[in-house]
This record gives C-alpha cells, structure tokens and sequence, in this order.
C-alpha cells in the first residue's frame, strides 16, 4: 500500500425498492426489485475498475428471493464484505424493544451466514437510527463496529422541511439533531452514549468493544459529502467537500445506496429518486472514485476496524 494514503472504506446500503416504498407508507413485495437487482452488477463491476473491496450492508429479507441470494452470493465471491442491516429494515429501530431489536439483528445475521458462512461482524441501522441500548447488544453479540452514526445537522433539518412539504407524518426516527458534534472519524462511543467518544478500555470492562465508523461529513461544517448528495449536486459540491477531509487528513468512510447506480426509476411514489440519467450518475462516481483512490487505501470496514483495534499507526497514516 501506497504509504501516502489514508486508509479508508467504501459502504453499500442495499435498500431495494420495497424498502423505499416502505419509508413512504406503501407495502411491495421483495420482488421484483429494479433498483437491486440492476445496481449490484454495475457496484461488481464498477469497484473491480478500480481494485476496490467494499463493504455492503444486507437487509436479510432480500435473501429470501433467489435471485437476489445469487447476486449476494457473487458480491460476497468478488471479496466484498456482507454486513448487517437488520432483517426487514424498521424505520425507528431505536424505538423498538430490546427484544425486538435482537430479533432484527439475528435474524440479519442469520440470513447473511446462509450466504458466506461467517457471521457479520459490522451492523448499520436504517436511517441512521441507533442508540446506547442497540450498540450495547451488537457488543454483547461480539460486533467489531456499528457505522450508524452521522455527524451532521443536516439529516434531522430535511426530514423536518420534508414532512412539511408533503404533509406526511413527522420522521421520529434517524440521526438528533446534536449529532453534529460527534467526532468524525472512527471512535470508541461511551457506554452510555452512541455519539460521544468514550474509551476502548471502558468497553472492554464490560463487553467486546464496539468501533463507531461514522459515514463521513466535511469537516468543520458538518455538511454531508456521500452520493446522496454528490450525485444531485455534481462535481462542484464533491470537489470542496472531499477536500476539506484531506485537508485534517482522516480516514473516510464514503457512503452509497443502491439506487445511486440504479436504473431511473419512474415511479411516481418515488420523487427522490427520480432525477439524473444513468449515465450520468455512472460518470460522476468514476470521478469521484478516480480521485479519491489517488489519496486513500480503500479496505473493507471490518478490516479498516481491525486495523483500529490493533492501533497500527504505519497503516492509520493519520494519526
């Protein structure tokens, strides 16, 4: 590896067309699925261009069609890392039981050792939706990182201006408000807390430790520089955004969906995701991904975790 560059780690949300019809109210079947079954191959063949591994969270409902298994199965064959994104992806996770929240992880992680054999060991919660009580099970459970945290005070804001605008339900769910302030690159969350940073030694007094992979925003402003937002602005929101984190030099976390690279959908219950043509979205990440692998060393998250816990500073280039 090239000593210059960061390492960092690339993240999938594999949300299908069921799930974001379900953040709108409306049922779907898991399939068919045009958004999944269309990005996976293009995420296959997109990351091999530039000798990528990455990890893509599994809503473990969608290994329950055959068709989907298979395009896991090549993902986790290609070397990608299968991590767990609970079984039906419950908007509002934090609100659930805690029976019901190990009920989602579990049957998660179950549905992704049908497909690699190994269990998880990295959990991300829809919508951003996590609290102390979820990061304590994943640590009970052996979890190495949870990467549900987004330290931004955008998130809440859209949510707020969105329901507004359509009339819908006001979101209780997804990332607080005073998530802007926790830090942005990999910690050790507080026991107590799942956006302060804690100590190592704290957990390990009472579980496995839990590394918190934060989804990457710019620093200082806080603002969001993943796809999402990448792709709707283009090159002149990415451009300054991206640069801002090499300027403090921290490791990324760069975040995806699976409808960044999905064919245009037309479905008018969907209006978030109608906009830019394939093609376009196509030329705008191998920008992105040519530029960003020029400055850091993509790994899988588990490995980028791992490296972490075993505070190796000649690969942590940034400490």
């Amino acid at each position: 590896m090239n000593a210059a560059k960061i390492i960092s780690t690339i993240q999938v949300d594999l949300d299908g067309l069921w799930t974001n019809l379900q953040y709108y109210g409306y049922e779907s079947d898991v399939s068919p699925d045009a958004i999944f079954e269309t990005a996976i191959p293009r995420y296959i063949d997109l990351f091999k261009e530039f000798n990528i591994k990455a990890t893509f969270f599994v809503i473990g409902k969608d290994t329950e069609d055959p068709k989907k298994k298979a395009l896991l199965q090549r993902l986790h064959e290609e070397g990608h890392e299968l991590a767990n994104h609970t079984y039906t992806h419950p908007f509002g996770l934090r609100k659930l039981t805690k029976e019901q929240k190990l009920q989602e992880i579990e049957k998660g992680e179950k549905a992704i050792i049908s497909i690699t054999g190994k269990k998880p060991l990295g959990f991300k919660s829809p919508g951003y939706d996590v609290d102390p009580e979820t990061q304590q099970i994943l640590r009970e459970k052996g979890y190495i990182y949870d990467s549900s945290v987004i330290p931004t005070f955008v998130y809440p804001i859209i949510m707020r201006i969105n329901s507004f605008v359509t009339g819908s339900a006001k979101r209780t769910h997804g990332p607080k408000l005073h998530w802007f302030l926790a830090p942005n690159s990999p910690y050790f969350p507080a026991v107590d807390s799942e956006w302060k940073k804690g100590k190592k030694m704290e957990q390990s007094s009472v579980s496995i430790p839990l590394l918190e992979i934060p989804c990457t925003t710019m620093p200082f402003f806080k603002i969001p520089i993943h796809a999402t937002f990448a792709l709707k602005f283009g090159m002149l929101y990415f451009l300054p955004t991206y640069f801002a984190t090499r300027i403090v030099r921290i490791p990324i976390n760069y975040e995806l969906h699976a409808a960044d690279l999905a064919d245009v959908i037309s479905d008018p219950r969907l209006g978030h995701l109608v906009g830019m043509p394939l093609e376009r979205r196509m030329s705008l990440c191998r920008k992105m991904l040519k530029i960003m692998t020029k400055h850091h060393h993509f790994v899988t998250s588990i490995e980028l975790a791992k490296t972490f816990n075993r505070g190796d500073k000649e690969q942590i280039r940034w400490l």
